[in-house]
């Protein structure tokens, strides 16, 4: 194999799950690239690492249930982010589907249909309802997706890329005598700027708000970000630091209506490939060292939207399993016989190390 190829076909055999000819692959191109330092060896090297987490998780994984949510939710198109309210009964998601408001394509980019925000209820049987577009102002022509919904369900978090505005978090009420969602309205700096903005998911109590951003002082493309309620809006945002961003890219993220479990994406973390989807908790005034959430919840290929129950029993995730209509589907997780999420806060097995570094005469480093 030329070894201008190798590269790309061990990323081949890595998205495929053929991880022993991934391995092969890689460490080939690896030795014929020895002392060169670039893009493809330095990925090529983590790679091989994912594909060495990836077997291991493989051989233990988690005690869950993974349901494809069926055609009622899921069509031959994209549908992903899917956001639960806290009683478990509403589900907003996106979907790039034919229906979406104009029924157009984006012919400047990819040839998909525009995307639009869909809703589905819980019946009393537990059944999801068949989907349909949020009935307001939410959808237009172009770009609409749903970032998350509020647990009280008075609030979506809109994601809008148009001429106006690109990548940029807005935020849609609820009004409840017409029962339909207001129009959007752009989220003031200095949550937005006009670096590109993505991911938005608020605390029970609405006091904090966590998201995604490009801007500089990060310390990789996409950083986790969070502000405080004011009167007047929201605070200057505070990047959560490098136990959770890394030099890579953090792409979404959820807190849980506890306020104290933060779950993310991102693939600059331990992954099995592509994006996973990690949990950190709040301890003790500082985050955790984050948990990757293990197989199959996460595979080779990437899990980066979802959202989870306030019971931590079930979890809602756009993937690309093998038993998908099309492109990606949402899919329901029972978790309940998996600790690391069932488990909750409260009983969680996270602890706090706290530890002085001394020099060689026993004296305290500061820092």
């Amino acid at each position: 194999i030329d070894k201008d190829v190798s590269f790309f076909q061990g990323q081949i055999y890595h998205r495929l799950s053929k991880l022993d000819k991934a391995m092969e692959t890689y460490k080939a191109f690896i030795k014929d690239n020895e002392g060169k330092n670039t893009y493809e060896t330095t990925h090529a090297n983590q790679y091989l690492n994912e594909c060495v987490f990836a077997k291991e998780m493989m051989n233990k994984p988690a005690d869950v249930n993974i349901t494809n949510l069926g055609t009622t939710i899921n069509t031959r198109f994209d549908e992903y982010c899917p956001s639960i309210t806290g009683n478990g009964e509403l589900m907003v998601f996106t979907s790039r589907r034919s229906t979406t408001v104009g029924g157009e394509i984006d012919e400047g980019s990819d040839y998909k249909f525009f995307e639009d925000v869909y809703y589905s209820r819980k019946d009393r049987d537990g059944n999801w309802s068949k989907a349909f577009g949020v009935d307001g102002e939410v959808n237009t022509p172009t770009y609409d997706a749903v970032l998350s919904i509020a647990p009280d369900g008075s609030e979506m978090f809109i994601y809008k890329n148009n001429k106006n505005s690109q990548g940029d978090i807005f935020s849609s009420s609820y009004d409840r005598h017409e029962d339909s969602w207001r129009a959007p309205e752009k989220l003031p700096r200095p949550v937005n700027t006009s670096y590109f903005e993505s991911s938005a998911s608020i605390t029970a109590d609405g006091e904090k708000l966590y998201f995604v951003s490009e801007r500089e002082g990060g310390y990789g493309q996409g950083d986790i970000y969070f502000s405080k309620k004011t009167n007047d809006g929201w605070g200057k945002p505070k990047n959560l630091g490098t136990v959770i961003n890394t030099d890579l890219d953090e792409k979404f993220v959820f807190i849980h209506p506890n306020g104290k479990t933060l779950y993310f994406a991102s693939n600059g973390h331990q992954c099995l490939g592509g994006y996973d989807i990690f949990k950190t908790e709040f301890l003790n005034g500082q985050w955790s060292i984050p948990v990757n959430l293990g197989y199959p919840i996460n595979t080779v290929n990437e899990e980066s939207t979802f959202s989870l129950t306030k019971d931590n029993k079930t979890m809602y995730i756009a993937a690309e399993y093998g038993d998908t209509y099309g492109e990606r589907d949402i899919y329901s997780i029972d978790v309940s016989n998996y600790p690391l999420i069932s488990a909750g806060y409260e009983s969680s097995g996270y602890g706090t190390l706290i530890l002085n570094l001394k020099d060689a005469e026993g004296k305290v480093l500061k820092g």
